[in-house]
């Protein structure tokens, strides 16, 4: 069965419908390379990026919709801060939104080995065992979840945390804490609604 046009080739062609996401978390990785030197446009993103988050709590590099299968509709929001991770979502469903939680890359993986690749994932950098970063990268490599749209939640928001969100491929930040309305526009912001 060949892939639609214009789709990359998946990151494990042996096997292009496999659906763990799993191996997100539990192959080991080769160390990552150091970041190339920030580009002029991430620079320049991070600057107007560091000024919104003052303004409005958040900031939204790019909105891209998901090529391929329509996502599940679901926003996933990874964080090791439970009461933050379970407000979060509560905050989402009053909204209208399908929201669920996982404390941990790993149970992010496990749970979207269930339920598929979410709409949108609220990612927390700051975790034990992997980062938000780490975890980025991975799923920026991953087959199934490379295009899915994932904004960095936390309270690392200075210029060079940016710089550091926007180089492992997030498309936006929100800073903690932030107001209910405030993330409930993030989130019609990221999703086009």
């Amino acid at each position: 069965m060949a892939l639609p046009p214009g789709k990359p080739a998946p990151a494990h062609p042996e096997d292009p419908y496999d659906l763990d996401f799993t191996a997100l978390v539990e192959e080991p990785a080769a160390p990552a390379p150091p970041p190339p030197p920030p580009t002029p446009q991430v620079e320049e993103n991070a600057l107007i990026g560091a000024t919104a988050l003052g303004e409005e709590g958040f900031h939204v590099v790019l909105v891209k919709p998901r090529s391929g299968s329509p996502a599940n509709h679901v926003v996933m929001i990874v964080d090791d801060d439970a009461p933050t991770a379970e407000l979060a979502a509560l905050v989402l469903r009053k909204a209208g939104y399908q929201a669920v939680v996982a404390l941990s890359p790993k149970d992010a993986a496990r749970l979207m080995s269930r339920v598929g690749a979410p709409e949108l994932l609220l990612l927390d950098v700051e975790m034990p065992e992997m980062n938000g970063l780490e975890f980025l990268r991975r799923i920026r490599r991953h087959k199934h979840l490379f295009d899915t749209p994932v904004v960095l939640f936390t309270a690392h928001a200075a210029q060079v945390d940016i710089v550091r969100g926007l180089q492992a491929g997030a498309d936006g930040y929100i800073a903690k804490p932030i107001s209910a309305a405030a993330l409930v526009a993030a989130v019609r912001t990221v999703l086009g609604h």
